[in-house]
């Protein structure tokens, strides 16, 4: 792995106002700053095609892997209530037909050596989809030093269509579709307009269509439930599980589900995916043969070891840890163990509801990245987010910071050098 563009005299101030204005317009992105810094890079992240070819591998492997997981614990009601999970909504989930995420985002390093260790699986909400489509299309065409290079993300837009697609097979025509996020999240609302402006034109070919509403503009009515006003047949939610439990649009979901008159595309098994607590249990499994030797391969081989925080080794120092919260999201509640005094570790441990997973010492770059006073070199890890949709793998959505890759992060474009490069 390369970094595409180290020099950040490359980057002129205008070349990349350009390349931020046809990605704000075509990809729908209304906010391009995180923590005041510019979110998008006009750069990117060169892979090896055996790079390429091992990230595929791995991503429809750990697609399985994590699946033969959580079919072994989502029928355990006790179980999943230790793991943080209401009883109701543990009680939903374990009568809930488990299936591949339609989206999901395998978040892979590269260490020292060269070897590519998984980090999480982002399988309830996942991001990165408009990215992914349009930003690096516009990168390609704005960088020079991409010619010849391979935009991994081409097939990207056909393969989420597709999978909604088939998802919806069986709808009756004049049907709709309705997706929900939270309208005070800028960048939740903006992921799903662009969901929608893909899935509107094919979707409509089959006499179906698209609604977008706030979680709150979601009400039961007598037949099941609509958005905005419209009756819809199915839906797609944006919106966390683990903040809206006990509301009203919670009880009117899953009371038009479980009445069956309603299809729920992106239900509680993926927030089981996501759990942390599954990939402790990968690691104590890893031997099992549950997981295909493949499947075994791949947790041994590419999952940091991983422990329930209460049950980590005593040999392991706390400066090799990180703590992960089992619901966190993008970054957040993630605690190196080197940062932590003995009696913050020790808090941790009694909360129980953390993870502890073997540092990884993650490969650094130098990349010219953009700033509001503009380019210059940064030195950082990549994180390589790599997209299964419907379990195969689509595309790649990469991340560049410092130590620890949050909603912070800058991203990058993601290409592979032709057969034969480097």
């Amino acid at each position: 792995m390369r970094i595409l563009v180290d020099d950040p005299s490359r980057i002129s101030p205008a070349r990349y106002r350009r390349f931020l204005r046809r990605v704000q317009v075509e990809g729908m992105v209304a906010d391009h700053l995180a923590d005041g810094d510019l979110y998008l890079a006009l750069n990117a992240v060169v892979l090896s095609p055996e790079e390429r070819a091992t990230l595929q591998r791995l991503s429809e492997t750990f697609a399985t892997a994590f699946m033969t997981a959580a079919r072994q614990v989502a029928s355990n009601v006790p179980l999943l209530v230790e793991w943080g999970f209401p009883w109701a909504a543990a009680e939903l989930l374990a009568v809930e037909p488990p299936r591949q995420p339609l989206l999901g985002r395998f978040d892979f390093v590269q260490d020292v050596d060269g070897r590519w260790w998984l980090l999480e699986f982002n399988a309830d909400t996942p991001s990165g989809v408009r990215e992914a489509v349009v930003a690096d299309r516009v990168a390609h065409a704005a960088l020079p030093e991409a010619a010849g290079l391979t935009r991994l993300n081409q097939g990207l837009e056909a393969r989420v269509t597709a999978a909604f697609g088939a998802a919806l097979t069986g709808l009756p025509p004049g049907s709709a579709l309705g997706l929900v996020t939270a309208a005070e999240a800028l960048e939740d609302l903006m992921q799903m307009a662009f969901l929608q402006r893909l899935l509107a034109a094919p979707l409509a070919a089959r006499d179906l269509a698209v609604v977008l509403g706030d979680y709150h503009n979601l009400v039961a009515t007598g037949r099941g439930i609509a958005v905005c006003g419209r009756p819809v047949a199915a839906l797609y939610r944006y919106v966390p599980f683990e903040s809206v439990f006990g509301t009203p649009f919670f009880a009117a979901l899953y009371q038009a589900v479980v009445e069956r008159r309603l299809l729920l595309l992106n239900g509680l098994y993926g927030l089981l995916l996501q759990h942390k607590g599954l990939l402790a249990w990968l690691w104590e499994h890893r031997d099992d043969p549950c997981l295909t030797p493949a499947e075994r391969a791949a947790v041994r081989g590419h999952l940091p070891p991983t422990w329930w925080v209460r049950d980590a080794p005593e040999g392991v120092a706390r400066a090799d840890l990180v703590a992960k919260q089992v619901f966190g999201r993008e970054g957040e509640e993630v605690f190196f163990g080197v940062d932590l005094a003995p009696e913050e570790w020790a808090l941790l441990r009694r909360r129980r509801t953390y993870v502890v997973q073997q540092r990884v010492s993650v490969a650094e770059i130098t990349a010219a990245v953009q700033t509001p006073d503009g380019a210059c070199r940064q030195r950082g890890g990549v994180t390589v987010g790599s997209f299964v949709v419907d379990g195969a793998w689509a595309g790649c959505y990469s991340r560049f910071g410092s130590r620890l890759i949050t909603a912070q992060a800058r991203w990058l474009a993601t290409y592979v050098e032709p057969t034969g490069g480097w």
